[in-house]
Order: C-alpha cells, then structure tokens, then sequence
C-alpha cells in the first residue's frame, strides 16, 4: 500500500507551493508624474502646455491604468489617444493616413490602439475637455492589438491633440499639427 503515502506526498508537496499572500504572484508596476510635454511630440510644437502621466500595470489582470493631468494648453482637447508601437523619438505611422479632409479633427497619422474624441458627423471640433484637466481610464492588453512585451518595453504613448490651427499662409498638414500630431505627448514607460 504505498499509494496513500504517495498521494499524502503529493498533498503536503501541494499545499507547500501555495502562496499564503496570493498578491505575491501579482507583480504590478507603477509610475507617477511621468512628463508630458510638447518636446517629445514629433515634430514638436511651440506651446505652454504640460502635463503629467500616472500608469499601473497589473501583468496578471492585463490592464494598463493611467490618469493623464494637462494644463495651459493652446486651445480646447479634440482628443486623447494612446498610439504605437513606437519607440521614444520616433511616430507610429498609420500607412492608410492620406490627410484627404483636412478639417476633421479626429484625422491622425499615429497608428491608434485607443481613442477618446467628442467629435461627431457634424461637428468635428467638438471639445473634449477644456485647456487644463485630466482624464483616467483603462487599456485593456489583449495581446493583438496591444501586446504586453511591446507595453514592457515602452512602445506605446500618449497624445493630447488640441483645437489649435496655424493661420495662414501655413496649409494642412502643418496648419493642423495640434490636431493631427497632438500637441503634448508622454511614452508609456512601465519598468
């Protein structure tokens, strides 16, 4: 009879590799007042405006969490957007972007994963927020669309895109940078 024995083994053994704090097997990784300036948009744009990023990722649960805080932006918020993959210094480009309706203001060149925009069919400058604020949401990393190791390894970021038009003689797309490129930007940095 050594099957009870074996299978009393087998029961301590088990027991004894479970956690006793299953929040030991979460890791979680935060950042705090990650910058957001105008100096990091590509091209970057002359503004005021700044603003900071607070980001939690939770492995286990596949959520990225973040709050966004702006202030002395140029004009209103047309949208905000989390786009990549794209390292820090460079754009993520969207290859269908042809800039074909200059006056939309939810037209970008960033390849999108999340977007937020008040816009509508008749009104395509519909502010979203005002020039200070912030917003707090959720992404969820679905290993498709978003995927973990390209979020690990700060390949995604943030844009604050604005109501803000260049004057003449300046002609899209320069005359819709703040709309189309963002005027503010932060790279989610998790580690």
């Amino acid at each position: 009879m050594r099957f009870p024995k074996l299978t009393a083994f087998i029961f301590i053994l088990a027991l004894a590799s479970c956690d006793k704090n299953p929040s030991d097997r979460e890791k979680s990784y935060s950042k705090t007042g990650v910058a957001v300036t105008a100096s990091q948009s590509i091209p970057a744009l002359p503004t005021a405006g700044s603003g900071t990023l607070d980001i939690e990722f939770t492995p286990v649960a596949k959520i990225l969490n973040y709050k966004i805080t702006w202030s002395n932006l140029t004009d209103s918020v047309l949208a905000l957007r989390i786009n990549g993959p794209s390292p820090a210094g460079y754009n993520s480009i969207n290859t269908s972007f042809t800039g074909a309706n200059p006056t939309y203001a939810t037209t970008t060149p960033h390849l999108v994963v999340q977007e937020f925009t008040a816009a509508t069919s008749t009104n395509q400058t519909k502010s979203l927020y005002g020039k200070n604020g912030s917003f707090s949401g959720s992404l969820f990393i679905d290993g498709v669309k978003v995927k973990e190791e390209m979020l690990m390894e700060g390949l995604y970021y943030f844009t604050i895109h604005t109501k803000t038009t260049i004057p003449a003689p300046a002609t899209p797309p320069t005359s819709l940078a703040y709309r189309w490129i963002g005027e503010l930007r932060a790279q989610i940095i998790i580690k």
